[in-house]
Parts: C-alpha cells; sequence; structure tokens
C-alpha cells in the first residue's frame, strides 16, 4: 500500500451566487472571481477571474478577454487542534 501524500491542487469553480469581486493593485480595476486554485505543494493559492476595467469619469465599465490570476503565497500563523488547551 502506497502511504505518499498526494499535493496535487485542488480546483474550485465557483457558482454565480459564491463569486466575489477583488481589486487589483496594478490598475484599480476590478476582477470577478470565479476560480480559486489552492496548490499545497507550492503553498499557494490563486484566485482567477474576469477583468473588468472601471472608467468612473466617463461612467464605463469595459471587459477585458484576458482573465486576470492572483497567485497569493499562504503563510502558516498557527496550528492546533481543538482538544488541544
Amino acid at each position: 500500500m502506497n502511504n505518499q501524500t498526494n499535493f496535487e491542487s485542488i480546483v474550485i469553480k465557483l457558482e454565480p451566487d459564491q463569486r466575489f469581486f477583488r481589486q487589483t493593485e496594478a490598475d484599480n480595476a476590478l476582477v470577478l472571481v470565479d476560480t480559486i486554485e489552492i496548490n499545497h505543494y507550492a503553498q499557494q493559492i490563486t484566485l482567477s477571474g474576469t477583468h473588468f476595467f472601471v472608467d468612473y469619469v466617463d461612467a464605463r465599465i469595459d471587459r477585458l478577454e484576458d482573465r486576470t490570476h492572483f497567485h497569493l503565497e499562504t503563510n502558516l500563523i498557527n496550528e492546533y487542534n481543538e482538544g488541544e488547551e
């Protein structure tokens, strides 16, 4: 029996009512996040979605064809079991 840990990425496709917006730091655009990928081996979480540029002066929203990806590094703050004091 093989007891090796499986470190494949987990991909979560969000339903329409689970999606959320995240603002980009580069151009303050909005990204409607529809996919979350958890890569345990690389200790990263990637949020992916549709990129919208918001023009507040002309009151216009433009959808970009390219998808945007946010690569976030995980940082373990604490680890414990609920039964521990």
